[in-house]
């Protein structure tokens, strides 16, 4: 991982544990049932029972939904107020699957809070159901299907939209199954960054061969995810640049335009191959083929995450 990626991810993810420390040796006493506390920080609210699951979440883009600096300098410190509802979203479930969901305008610095996926109005969604437990857990069907994801991940985004292109959708493949996969252990999904801040699962989005032929670099990857590649935002980008020793660099660059850019959405579709040729002078030396992934644009492409390499 970036330096400068591990470093704030770390800083983040620190200070959030660190609450969590706190939390648990001086706990304020609140009688209402942990499925009403969405007024408090996700520590207070369901970090002292879920120590592992908080500690996952804290790890995650969705606890920065609202913090996170790539997000405030997107929506101009969200001015922009159509992106409110998702960085800092009431429980989905107060208004459905088919719309976003409700803007929470408090304690928003949680992002999307536990109760904004797990919270209903008698009790908390959960894979199954536990009568005696303080946050009165129901098993709820509807919390790992694909629908669940749509409030904030369709409305302005389009990753639903795509999903039912795919294959996956076809083959019955859900957001959870790859975003949230089980743990080794066999106690529940991992709430954890599987996402676009995580290299290793985004070198698995793609595969990809290259070889060299009479006069040029042939290059063909097939997007792997149920959604275009790069996935959902301006911000994340795919750059593919090829080397060569005194000659100038060779790059693509695949992304989704900013809103009023002229520029086409050139990504990846789900499960689509694509070739690229990089065209070779005669008697070229060995050259450099190598995949990058940017996840924000604040990043340096020097510290992009390095997806693939290959000289040829």
């Amino acid at each position: 991982m970036s330096p400068l990626l591990h470093g704030r991810t770390a800083l983040c993810g620190g200070l959030l544990l660190s609450s969590l420390a706190a939390f648990q040796d001086s706990s304020p006493e609140d009688t209402r049932p942990p499925h009403e506390r969405i007024d408090l920080p996700s520590i207070a609210a369901c970090g002292g029972c879920h120590e592992k699951v908080f500690r996952e979440w804290a790890e995650s883009l969705h606890s920065r939904a609202w913090t996170n600096e790539n997000a405030r300098v997107a929506t101009r410190d969200f001015q922009k107020k159509s992106c409110r509802p998702c960085h800092s979203p009431r429980s989905v479930f107060e208004t459905g699957f088919d719309r976003a969901p409700a803007y929470r305008d408090f304690n928003q610095r949680d992002g999307v809070h536990c109760l904004s996926c797990h919270g209903l109005d008698d009790g908390v969604a959960a894979a199954r159901t536990i009568p005696d437990a303080p946050c009165r857990p129901r098993r709820e069907p509807r919390l790992i299907q694909a629908e669940h994801c749509y409030p904030c991940h369709e409305p302005t985004h389009g990753a639903f939209a795509e999903y039912r292109t795919s294959d996956a959708f076809a083959l019955g493949v859900r957001c959870v199954d790859c975003h949230m996969q089980p743990r080794p252990e066999g106690d529940g999904r991992s709430h954890g960054s599987h996402g676009g801040l995580n290299p290793d699962f985004v070198r698995r989005a793609i595969a990809w061969e290259a070889e060299r032929t009479d006069g040029a670099i042939e290059l063909r990857v097939r997007n792997r995810t149920g959604h275009r590649f790069p996935g959902e935002i301006p911000s994340r980008a795919f750059l593919i640049r090829m080397d060569l020793p005194g000659h100038e660099t060779q790059s693509v660059l695949l992304r989704k335009p900013f809103r009023g850019e002229k520029r086409e959405d050139n990504r990846l579709r789900p499960d689509e191959e694509r070739t690229f040729q990089f065209p070779l002078p005669r008697g070229g030396e060995s050259a450099r083929l190598r995949l990058l992934f940017q996840p924000f644009p604040l990043l340096p492409v020097e510290e992009s995450f390095l997806l693939g390499e290959k000289t040829l």
